[in-house]
C-alpha cells in the first residue's frame, strides 16, 4: 500500500476551509486568483465548478484550501477579494461542518413493518430477556454488550487543550467513536462524566459498566488518571484502558522497536530521556521498562525527578523509585545528555539543537507535542537526529482500537503489558525496512494488531 500521508501533514497547513466563488462574466481569473491565494502561504488542493448561473453564464466555483489557521484564511480571502472577476459568496470550515450534528450516532436493525416491531420489541424480546436471565452468559450473543466500549472523560485534559470541560470535548470523544467504528467495527459510546472527584468518577463508571464490554479512560489529567484506571481495573471484569497512558506507550514501543532497528542499538543498552512525568510520560515509561530499556530518565516542568527532589506528588515519587539509576538532577538538558532517545509528551519548542548534539550518537528523536512538537524535523535533524517522528506519525489510533478488538474477542478480563507489548511488536513486524510504523488506514494494521492481543491475552 502506498503513502496514504494526509494532505495536512504534507503541506503543513492544518486547518482545512472551502471558499465558494463567484466568476463573474466571460473572463477567466482563475489563474490570478490561484496566484494570488498562494501567495499568502495557503494551499490549494484543488477548484471544481459547482454550477452555471443560466442567466448570466456566471461559474459558481469551489476552491479547497489548506492553512495554519484564521490569520491566513483572512489573507486569503482578502486577496481573492481583490481579483477582478471574482466575488467570494462563502467560506466554509470544513472540520466544523464535519462535526456539525456530531461525527457518530447509534444505528439500529430496521423496523419495516409492525410485524418487525412485534419481534425487536414487546412481545418477542421478552423471549431473548428471560433467556439472558436463565443464563446470563448469552448477553454476549444476544445483546451488543460484548463489542461496545464506554468512552469515558471529565474533560480535564482534552488533546492540546487542556481542562475545557465535558461538553466542548465531546467532538474528540465522538472521533474516536468513530475511529473505533471504522477501524475495529467496535460499537463506542462517549460517557461524559461532570466531576473532578477521582472517588466519583470511579463510581459512576462502575455503575453504568455494566452496559459495556470494556472501558476506554480518556483525557482524563494527571494524576488523577492513574488511580481511576488502577480502581476500575481492580473492580471491573473487563478491560480497561487509559489511552494517554497506555495506547500512547504502545505507540511509542513500536516506533522504538523499528527504530532501534534503523540504528542498529539494543533497548537494553539504550537511556530514554522523556520530557512530561504525567500521563503519557508515565505510561511509556512503564511500558518500556516493561520491555527491558536500559533506563528512563524523566523531567516535568521543574526539572529531572530524582531521588530526594522537593515537591514531588505520590505517583512521582514511585516513578523516581524506578527510573533514573545514576539519580541524574538538573533540567531537560542534562537529562538529554548522552541519552540515545528523546520522547517529548509535554511543551512545544523546548528541545534545542544543542541539546540534541549533546545526546549519543545516532540519537532517536519522538516530539509528540500536540498540536507543535518539542523541536522540528527540520531542527533536528539538522542537529544529527538519526530517526525523527511527531504526533502526527505516531498516532495512537494505530493500536488501541486493535488492541480493544483483541481483547474482546477472547473474553480478555483486563489489558496487560504482555498483551500491549504484543501489539507494539505486530505494529513493528509490518513496517518494510526503514519505515517506523505501518499504515493506519490499512485494515490490516489493526487485524494484525488484534490477533496478536488476543494470543497474548489466551
Amino acid at each position: 500500500m502506498g503513502s496514504l500521508q494526509a494532505w495536512q501533514d504534507r503541506l503543513d497547513r492544518p486547518i482545512v476551509f472551502e471558499m465558494v466563488f463567484q466568476v463573474v462574466g466571460k473572463a477567466d481569473p482563475k489563474g490570478a486568483l490561484l496566484q494570488a491565494v498562494r501567495e499568502t502561504g495557503a494551499r490549494v488542493a484543488d477548484v471544481g465548478i459547482d454550477e452555471i448561473d443560466e442567466d448570466t453564464d456566471d461559474l459558481l466555483c469551489r476552491m479547497t484550501l489548506f492553512t495554519t489557521g484564521d490569520e491566513q484564511l483572512a489573507a486569503a480571502r482578502k486577496a481573492a477579494e481583490g481579483i477582478e472577476g471574482i466575488q467570494v459568496r462563502e467560506i466554509i470550515d470544513v472540520a466544523m461542518e464535519a462535526h456539525r450534528g456530531g461525527a457518530c450516532e447509534m444505528v439500529a436493525e430496521p423496523i419495516e413493518s409492525n410485524t418487525d416491531l412485534r419481534i425487536v420489541y414487546t412481545p418477542g424480546v421478552a423471549r431473548v430477556c428471560k433467556a439472558i436471565q436463565a443464563d446470563p452468559e448469552l448477553a454476549r450473543e444476544f445483546t451488543n454488550i460484548h463489542n461496545t466500549v464506554a468512552i469515558v472523560t471529565n474533560g480535564t485534559a482534552i488533546l492540546g487543550l487542556g481542562d475545557i470541560g465535558c461538553v466542548p470535548g465531546m467532538p474528540v470523544m465522538e472521533g474516536k467513536s468513530a475511529i473505533f467504528y471504522n477501524f475495529a467495527q467496535i460499537s463506542a459510546v462517549p460517557i461524559l462524566v461532570e466531576t473532578h472527584d477521582p472517588d466519583e468518577f470511579i463510581e459512576t463508571v462502575v455503575r453504568i459498566a455494566p452496559t459495556f464490554g470494556a472501558i476506554q479512560v480518556e483525557d482524563v489529567k494527571a494524576p488523577e488518571c492513574f488511580k481511576i484506571t488502577r480502581e476500575l481495573d481492580a473492580r471491573l471484569p473487563i478491560p480497561v484502558m487509559h489511552d494517554d497512558q497506555h495506547g500512547t506507550g504502545t505507540i511509542v514501543l513500536a516506533g522504538l522497536y523499528s527504530a532501534l532497528k534503523m540504528v542498529g542499538k539494543k533497548m537494553s543498552n539504550v537511556r530514554c530521556a522523556i520530557s512530561g512525568a504525567g500521563a503519557s510520560g508515565t505510561g511509556i515509561t512503564d511500558l518500556l521498562q516493561q520491555a527491558g530499556v536500559g533506563d528512563v530518565v524523566l523531567c516535568d516542568s521543574k526539572g529531572v525527578v530524582s531521588r530526594g527532589r522537593d515537591g514531588l506528588n505520590e505517583e512521582k515519587r514511585a516513578l523516581a523509585e524506578r527510573t533514573n539509576k545514576d539519580n541524574i538532577t538538573g533540567a531537560l538538558a542534562d537529562a538529554m545528555k548522552g541519552a540515545d532517545v528523546f520522547i517529548g509528551c509535554s511543551q512545544p519548542n523546548i528541545v534545542s539543537g544543542d541539546m540534541v548534539r549533546s545526546m549519543a550518537k545516532k540519537p532517536i528523536l519522538f516530539p509528540l507535542a500536540n498540536p507543535v512538537s518539542e523541536i522540528s524535523r527540520a531542527e533536528a535533524l539538522a542537529a544529527g537526529a538519526a530517526v525523527y517522528a511527531d504526533g502526527r506519525a505516531m498516532n495512537n489510533a494505530i493500536a488501541y482500537p486493535g488492541i480493544f478488538r483483541g481483547a474482546m474477542d477472547v473474553r480478555a478480563r483486563c489489558i496487560t503489558f504482555g498483551m500491549m507489548m504484543a501489539a507494539s511488536r505486530a505494529l513493528a513486524d509490518l513496517v518494510p525496512e526503514g519505515k517506523l510504523l505501518p499504515e493506519m488506514m490499512d485494515p490490516a494494521t489493526h487485524a494484525a494488531v488484534a490477533r496478536a492481543v488476543a494470543e497474548a491475552a489466551e
